[in-house]
């Protein structure tokens, strides 16, 4: 089945002035925002740089002998994805710039975001997703509780400085994948009234929702309009919290990869729809949105406190290094969770469960000594039990 890559050697000779920008062309970007463009790419206040000028000075500085994963859900194709842009006509002379990567574990904040001139009026900024850092994680579940996070009040500050420096009337496009896409609509709806009035399309990329008062908002009413959020048929992030509406999206990965948007299904310009969500993704949606709509505000923010208590309990900073020694952190996650309620428990199982292959763990839960660890052993197969049903069930449908 064709997918983005495919859509660029298709698609990749047609200039934006000849045909508009579309939701496939909407992820490029989001993805392109994932590369790495320390030290290469211009800020908010020096002149911008084409793709092509840009992937040169990528790959002769960094020089990759091979394509290297940026994270565990953030592919090393990525990279590709990147070499086929700067030799698309369609990509190749398109100027990016107001580069911006900030990330704080004080402030448990990850921001970054780029802005690509698509023709003299006409200009997209993508926010950058969610990256293989824990405080970036972190900052999505702070979302269940906060009113605004740090990296969507800088969202939203990005979009008004952005608007000083195009022309009156220009046409703006607004995007991420993964936590950009929240970011996008946020950042969107929070802007100067002049920023809102420039806005032709946001774009949420399997991007969390948000608080009930915020969808209920004046703002956001008025915004609505105009956005458009996509999620892939077993979506996790996308469905944390509360969305006014969403399009399924056909992805040909598994479990969290779908969260992968270079898994999405392409039919010519669009994504290819699915009717609903799969039977894991419906699973995802009554596993962790509804018991975490559920929480006050105050148990939100001690449930997000002891989960990341507990993988920061392994003294990983990334979701690769949790997965690298997956069977000795593990058990520290397992020891760590004795003291949590029987509520909380199994909803931390379910989300290790969704970022772990639990299958060469069960021998290590069955290795815990202790009557705690044995109450927790038995959970701990019975969640394993379920992804697999689970999973059967998704190859059935």
């Amino acid at each position: 089945m064709s997918n983005v890559m495919d859509y660029i050697k298709w698609r990749g000779d047609i200039p934006f002035e000849a045909c508009g920008l579309n939701e496939v062309d909407n992820l490029i970007f989001c993805l392109l925002s994932y590369v790495d463009f320390d030290g290469i790419l211009p800020d908010e206040k020096t002149t911008p740089m084409t793709i092509r000028e840009a992937a040169k000075e990528y790959f002769f500085t960094r020089m990759p002998v091979k394509e290297r994963p940026l994270g565990l859900i953030v592919p090393g194709e990525i990279l590709r994805l990147f070499r086929a842009m700067a030799d698309a006509p369609r990509y190749s002379n398109l100027r990016i710039y107001g580069y911006v990567n900030d990330v704080c574990e004080e402030q448990e904040m990850q921001f970054a975001a780029l802005t690509v001139k698509m023709t003299d009026d006409t200009y997209y900024v993508a926010f950058r997703g969610t990256d293989d850092t824990l405080v970036g994680w972190k900052e999505d579940f702070n979302l269940s509780w906060m009113d605004g996070v740090p990296a969507q009040r800088m969202a939203a500050e990005y979009l008004d400085r952005l608007y000083e420096k195009i022309p009156a009337g220009a046409h703006l496009y607004v995007g991420g994948h993964s936590k950009g896409g929240n970011l996008a609509v946020w950042g969107a709806v929070h802007a100067r009234d002049e920023v809102r009035a420039q806005i032709v399309r946001v774009y949420s990329n399997d991007g969390p929702g948000f608080l009930k008062e915020m969808l209920e908002s004046q703002a956001f009413q008025t915004m609505r309009p105009r956005i458009e959020a996509l999620i892939p048929q077993s979506s996790l992030v996308g469905l944390m919290l509360d969305h006014d509406e969403y399009h399924v999206i056909h992805s040909e990965g598994k479990g969290i990869f779908q969260h992968n948007g270079l898994s999405w299904a392409v039919m010519g310009s669009r994504f290819l729809r699915e009717k609903s969500l799969s039977p894991r993704g419906k699973r995802n949606d009554t596993e962790v949105r509804e018991r975490i709509a559920g929480m006050s505000r105050e148990e939100k923010r001690n449930f997000t406190k002891l989960f990341f208590q507990i993988l920061e309990s392994t003294g990983a900073r990334t979701l690769t290094e949790l997965n690298d020694d997956s069977l000795r952190n593990a058990i520290t996650m397992f020891r760590a969770m004795n003291d949590m309620d029987k509520e909380n428990r199994e909803t931390v199982l379910y989300l290790i469960s969704v970022l772990f292959d639990l299958k060469p763990l069960v021998p290590v839960a069955a290795r815990l000594p202790g009557k705690a660890e044995r109450k927790l052993k038995v959970e701990f197969r019975w969640q394993w039990h379920k992804q697999r049903k689970e999973q059967r069930a998704t190859s059935r449908g």
